[in-house]
């Protein structure tokens, strides 16, 4: 049975999440296709700071998943930055929505300064929202497949809060690894927030033992809450 939570109401949002042109010229051009494409289950979206930094970890089934989240984001008055890697930044038109839009680059050759951006930004009181599958699942079932620390890392030397974000029903809409939207009846997209990783015994470990911790817990929670959703969905079906 889906249940939606409405959103909550926030009071004005802070300087570094006023949303600017690029995201009013995406909101104008996708809410409303999204709002033929979808039907809106969120839950726990009360757990996401009002203000200042951290990190949502998001599962990845779709193409399209992305824009599925930020709407979410968005509707609680802050505004998401992606990871994204450093190659996107350098195309043009691509490049000029994710520079406007406040997307933090990374660079996977950079060793373990790689997230260094991230973690700036998060110190900044920005709300980076990372994949840490690093591409979307293809495994069979939709469920997670292994995951990178790069989100862990990012939490620990920010010092800032860890958040899974499940996601089910995106790849309903645009499956995965194809370019055929589905349209006719709104699918359901269920998304949920849980509760903060606890990270704070990790701080002061040394960093690499830390970040594998942090990572088998967020991989763990994060598969769990991916699962309980694929099971409601097939279990309403």
């Amino acid at each position: 049975m889906m249940v939606h939570v409405p959103t909550m109401r926030r009071d004005r949002p802070a300087r570094g999440d006023r949303r600017g042109l690029a995201w009013w010229l995406a909101l104008a051009v996708c809410k409303p296709v999204l709002m033929l494409l979808r039907r809106a289950d969120w839950r726990g979206v009360q757990r996401i700071p009002a203000s200042g930094g951290a990190v949502l970890a998001a599962n990845h089934v779709s193409h399209i998943d992305p824009l599925l989240v930020a709407e979410m984001v968005l509707a609680q008055r802050r505004v998401p930055r992606f990871l994204a890697k450093d190659a996107l930044f350098g195309q043009t038109l691509v490049g000029w929505w994710f520079r406007a839009a406040g997307h933090v680059r990374v660079d996977r050759t950079a060793g373990y300064g790689a997230y260094d951006d991230a973690v700036a930004a998060a110190l900044a009181g920005r709300l980076i929202l990372v994949y840490p599958e690093a591409s979307i699942t293809r495994r069979d079932d939709g469920l997670p497949m292994p995951m990178k620390s790069g989100a862990v890392r990012i939490a620990l030397e920010a010092s800032v809060p860890l958040l899974p974000v499940a996601q089910w029903g995106a790849q309903s809409i645009l499956p995965a690894y194809t370019g055929r939207l589905q349209w006719g009846r709104r699918k359901r997209v269920a998304i949920v927030v849980g509760e903060p990783i606890p990270l704070h015994d990790l701080r002061g470990l040394e960093p690499a033992l830390a970040a594998t911790l942090g990572r088998e817990r967020l991989e763990h929670r994060l598969t769990t809450m991916v699962r309980q959703l694929s099971d409601e969905d097939r279990t309403s079906a």
